[in-house]
């Protein structure tokens, strides 16, 4: 058996209940008649808090992403127009390797959720 046969689900199979809309999840928990009324309230808190996380540290990290591009932005400005040479960029330079790799994983958690939640209806 393949990798991709037991990750992909066959044609027919029921949907799981993490592929569905939030939102027709959301109904047919209100429809469930099993369910008491505040077990039905903290189900539907928690579905449309569950991504409140996610998307903070996506927002975090996007905004990082930014603020280091506007202070190396800001860093060439000064050294090239300032009376005196700083250095700045002479300094940012000699750890590009470390800002090469923060910048690469802040995009790429950017990347994922964004990527993610654009494959997920009305997440």
């Amino acid at each position: 058996m393949s990798i991709a046969q037991t990750i992909m689900p066959k044609a027919g199979d029921p949907v799981p209940d993490t592929a569905k809309d939030p939102v027709r999840l959301m109904i047919e928990i209100a429809k469930d008649n099993d369910i008491s009324d505040e077990d039905k309230t903290a189900l539907i808190l928690y579905s449309n808090s569950r991504f409140k996380n996610r998307r903070l540290m996506a927002y975090i990290s996007l905004l990082t992403l930014v603020a280091s591009f506007v202070f190396i932005f800001v860093a060439a400005i000064i050294d090239g127009t300032g009376e005196q040479n700083t250095h700045i960029l002479d300094k940012i330079t000699g750890q590009q390797m470390i800002i090469n790799w923060i910048g690469g994983f802040l995009t790429s958690i950017v990347a994922a959720y964004f990527g993610a939640s654009s494959w997920r209806p009305r997440s």
